[in-house]
């Protein structure tokens, strides 16, 4: 069985790389992480992304990192800016990796538990390819319901490979491998098989400030706050929320006040996740 590798983008990600961490840590095949740290130039890929300083994390991340370089299954990699960019970023890490392997895609809100990660690796035997659908979160306890839209368009997703050392990315954003070899996995086939990860792309206060600035979204903070304050259930048409986001598009509640435990709020129980795992390596 190929081992896998996971590539991650992080600046300002200390709570949500925790939790990768705890996950992994819990998955039964071999693995390594490769964690790319830094600010990413708006070039590429990604240069429709507004400018932002060039820096390190500000938020524990850099010194979360510290801890954990001299892993032996960590490989983390750190500027304070790559200049060319998220494909600069992820091929660096992608010319580290020195074994045939199922390679992952994770960015730092996409979150898969345990036994996820180690079908991935199945699944790399039999596909080159799979794209995947996703728990699009646009709060602690908010995830998008409607399908074929914003948070889970066609042709998105796609998030692992069957990869051969020298391989690299076209480009970040679509990610796009050269050289990725057939067939891929529908999204459909492997929801089937329950591989549904968690984005939680819009979970936290200071990830929506940060795409405020980031995507050029108008007062983003504001509107999601309004979200958050919404208590009529479901949401037919969250652009009336979220303007950015596709028309028709609808939202839920993930979890209902009845299925939580006795005192417990979904807000919560997303923080004690976070607050139970711990810094320190397996």
């Amino acid at each position: 069985m190929l081992p896998l590798h996971i590539v991650t983008l992080a600046l300002n990600a200390h709570p949500l790389l925790l939790i990768q961490l705890s996950n992994l840590n819990r998955c039964p095949v071999p693995w390594t992480w490769h964690i790319v740290h830094g600010t990413a130039a708006n070039t590429g890929s990604t240069a429709w992304c507004r400018r932002i300083p060039s820096q390190l994390s500000t938020d524990g991340t850099t010194e979360l990192l510290r801890t954990w370089r001299g892993h032996p299954r960590i490989r983390i990699y750190e500027r304070p800016v790559w200049h060319g960019g998220k494909d600069e970023m992820f091929n660096y890490a992608l010319g580290h990796i020195h074994e045939p392997c199922v390679l992952l895609q994770a960015d730092a809100d996409e979150i898969w538990a345990p036994m996820q990660l180690a079908r991935l690796t199945v699944l790399g035997e039999r596909y080159g390819s799979a794209r995947f659908f996703c728990q699009y979160y646009v709060g602690p306890n908010i995830v998008i319901t409607s399908e074929h839209s914003y948070g889970n368009r066609p042709g998105e997703w796609m998030r692992m490979w069957r990869f051969t050392p020298g391989q690299t990315f076209k480009s970040h954003e679509p990610p796009v491998l050269i050289g990725a070899t057939e067939p891929c996995a529908s999204r459909d086939w492997t929801r089937a098989r329950g591989l549904v990860f968690q984005h939680w792309a819009w979970v936290f206060e200071w990830q929506v400030a940060f795409k405020e600035r980031l995507y050029g979204y108008r007062d983003a903070l504001r509107h999601w706050k309004r979200l958050q304050a919404n208590r009529d259930w479901p949401v037919r048409d969250l652009r009336s929320y979220l303007p950015w986001v596709d028309a028709g598009v609808t939202a839920d509640l993930q979890w209902k006040p009845s299925t939580l435990p006795l005192g417990a709020t979904a807000t919560s129980s997303l923080r004690s996740r976070l607050s139970s795992t711990s810094p320190t390596p397996a």
